[in-house]
């Protein structure tokens, strides 16, 4: 349904886009409200019936006389306050807002840095807010756990009590959690960058511009940047997210040519699920999107030795040629072995110590480094590690055992599993 949808209103925002570009207006604030007002018109498309959400324009707020800069398009749930004598611009508590817009005709660097300005101040409003005490425990963070503990391998600490030796976690997990509850910001172009690589050496040029400056780390970047047919994704698990490195980098962007349209529904309906019962929306999801990895981020010490942190940037240089291929790869289950099956199936019925002597035996007597078995365990991403007990991330994991000898396992909450077993089986016997 998803990818049906997206491939409509991509048709129809490109037909409407090049109605636009042949008009004989030349008044830049008018041309500015023409592609404002499309994409307000394909928003309002895309929103599922049903919903107490709206598509405004105005400034973002946070209830303590902070406010954002005037802002193109948001998405809001809620009443606004109208601004007096202004017709159609809103005053929106930033505790209501889900996604906002900074809408371009054209993309190109310049464009990237006015837009991350505008959407700073988003961020600035959303930080006076969140550090309203008690705030973010009346707050139901379990998909932010859910994509730590399968980023990282570690389970976030309850009452967020993280020791003074996981800095870096807590930074990641700072990011992950924000972008859950803070509006989602994209930029969003209508011309511009044409090429996958002429967005991405865009972009880095302008973050290179700005290293050290406040407001250019992982927590403050966009969700999704769109140019020509091309597009940035964030990678801090709303939807999209990527393992941790052995080096302790975190991919955080990644680029795509899947139609932008689609992503940008990707984006607004997981926010939506997160408040409202909408699943069914993503369809059989049997398909992700094939993303390119851009930059990578690491939390260190800004000096040896100092409390104060920051982040290490690192960039992903691919090729023309290794950034071509098909918008989207089939989705797979994870590929076990015999012994993680039976760990994992334990894990089903109860949480696992580590330092079990019996679990401890066990691996020992199969030929394994226990440390070495564990860290594997947790690189699948279904099992995530808090101290020494061992839990799954997931909600509804199943394994299965394929016809060939090969072991799977997966989260079946919304019957992903079972999807992809009935497809594999279908293709088997054909």
């Amino acid at each position: 349904m998803i990818r049906s949808i997206g491939e409509m209103l991509e048709q129809l925002r490109q037909a409407e886009a090049d109605r636009l570009g042949k008009s004989d207006i030349r008044h830049a604030p008018t041309i500015g409200a023409m592609y404002e007002g499309l994409t307000k018109d394909l928003l309002n498309k895309a929103i599922p019936d049903g919903l107490d959400l709206k598509i405004v324009s105005g400034f973002v707020i946070d209830g303590k006389g902070g406010s954002s800069g005037q802002l193109d398009c948001m998405l809001v749930r809620g009443e606004g306050t109208p601004v007096p004598y202004v017709d159609g611009l809103f005053q929106w508590h930033v505790c209501d807002v889900l996604v906002v817009f900074e809408v371009k005709k054209n993309l190109f660097a310049s464009e990237i840095s006015d837009a991350h300005s505008q959407l700073l101040s988003v961020t600035s409003t959303f930080s006076s807010w969140v550090q309203t005490p008690g705030l973010t425990g009346s707050v139901n963070l379990g998909a932010s756990r859910r994509a730590f503990s399968e980023c990282t391998g570690v389970v976030v600490p309850e009452g967020g009590q993280w020791q003074a030796n996981d800095r870096a976690n807590q930074l990641i997990w700072h990011t992950i959690y924000s972008d859950q509850i803070a509006p989602l910001r994209v930029t969003l172009g209508y011309g511009g960058y044409s090429t996958e690589s002429g967005l991405r050496k865009g972009f880095t040029s302008f973050l290179e511009a700005n290293l050290n400056k406040l407001g250019f780390g992982p927590p403050s970047l966009p969700n999704l940047i769109i140019g020509d047919g091309v597009s940035l994704v964030k990678l801090s698990g709303h939807p999209w997210c990527a393992p941790l490195g052995s080096d302790g980098f975190w991919p955080i962007i990644a680029s795509s040519h899947v139609n932008p349209t689609f992503l940008i529904l990707e984006l607004i309906w997981t926010r939506i699920s997160y408040a409202y019962p909408v699943a069914s929306i993503f369809g059989e999801d049997l398909d992700i999107e094939r993303l390119a990895p851009l930059l990578a981020a690491r939390p260190q010490p800004r000096e040896p030795g100092f409390e104060q942190w920051g982040w290490m940037y690192r960039l992903e240089n691919l090729s023309t040629r290794q950034l071509r291929g098909a918008d989207f790869d089939e989705w797979e289950p994870v590929e076990i072995d015999a012994d993680q099956n039976v760990m994992i199936s334990m894990l089903c019925s109860e949480d696992i110590l580590v330092t079990d002597p019996e679990l401890q035996e066990f691996l020992l007597s199969k030929g394994y480094d226990p440390g070495a078995f564990i860290d594997a365990l947790c690189r699948t991403t279904l099992v995530a590690r808090e101290g020494d007990s061992l839990q799954l991330t997931t909600s509804h994991c199943q394994v299965a055992v394929l016809p060939d000898g090969r072991y799977v396992a997966a989260d079946n909450n919304t019957g992903r599993l079972t999807r992809w077993l009935n497809r594999y089986m279908a293709r088997r016997r054909a």
